[in-house]
């Protein structure tokens, strides 16, 4: 069943500065925020880590697989996430959207999701709440920690949600159908459009993992849509049904009305 929210990823290169460690992109910030305090839609936030989560997870060696990580290194890249995330809840809270931070924790147990708490994320967006996670280091087992990216979040929450869209913003105009060239996709429906060899990684997968998740996504039927996040009036045209530049994969069942 379908549920009435839209979900929205702010990518880490975005809302941070890569290249420059523990700097928010403050500008980016606030601009994304304003735009989205506009929108009448329910919707729940994901975030990545760029400079916070990201910078320490390399310094520390931590990685998606499920490994005996350092305990300072746990720390130090969970307070970094926390810090990320109260950044952005003050932008939001300034301008009173109500938002409510939801480590992912909270909604894991192991290495599936608690699809109860998951659930619970929808239903608070009917008092008026905007839910807000995001990627972080993550218990999953005895000794046993993991990265769980905001990328792999969106699939998990599209899953068990299956939101009316869901949405990346991204720090490009969309998927390149050739790197070289910058020649974006606006509309995805065969996975063999994408040049998966020319799209760079970074510590949870860059553009190649996410556009994985978004396929993993419109497998279960529905939108994915990659906006650039610098341009937001692209993010309200999506949420508003309107043309922009950007691109979409068609969820798989889509056509039936269904996604």
């Amino acid at each position: 069943m379908h549920q009435d929210v839209v979900l929205i990823k702010l990518g880490g290169s975005v809302i941070t500065y890569k290249q420059r460690p523990l700097t928010t992109n403050k500008i980016a910030i606030d601009r994304i925020i304003k735009t989205l305090s506009s929108v009448k839609i329910p919707i729940i936030l994901v975030h990545g880590g760029g400079s916070f989560g990201h910078y320490w997870s390399i310094k520390y060696d931590m990685h998606s697989n499920p490994e005996r990580y350092s305990s300072e290194g746990i720390a130090v890249v969970h307070e970094s996430m926390i810090l990320l995330n109260h950044i952005i809840v003050k932008s939001m809270l300034k301008l009173k959207m109500n938002p409510y931070s939801v480590p992912p924790f909270s909604f894991m147990l192991g290495n599936k999701p608690i699809l109860k708490k998951i659930f619970e994320l929808a239903s608070m967006t009917k008092d008026n709440i905007i839910p807000i996670t995001y990627g972080d280091i993550v218990y999953r087992s005895y000794h046993r920690y993991s990265i769980l990216s905001g990328d792999e979040l969106m699939t998990m929450i599209s899953s068990v949600l299956r939101p009316k869209k869901a949405i990346f913003a991204v720090n490009v105009d969309g998927i390149y159908k050739d790197p070289q060239s910058k020649q974006i996709v606006q509309k995805i429906e065969e996975k063999s459009l994408i040049k998966f060899s020319g799209v760079n990684f970074d510590i949870t997968g860059g553009m190649k993992r996410k556009v994985r998740e978004a396929l993993r996504i419109s497998l279960a039927g529905m939108d994915v849509h990659f906006v650039n996040g610098f341009k937001p009036e692209r993010l309200l045209k999506i949420l508003e049904n309107s043309k922009t530049e950007g691109t979409v994969i068609k969820g798989k069942r889509s056509s039936t009305g269904n996604a």
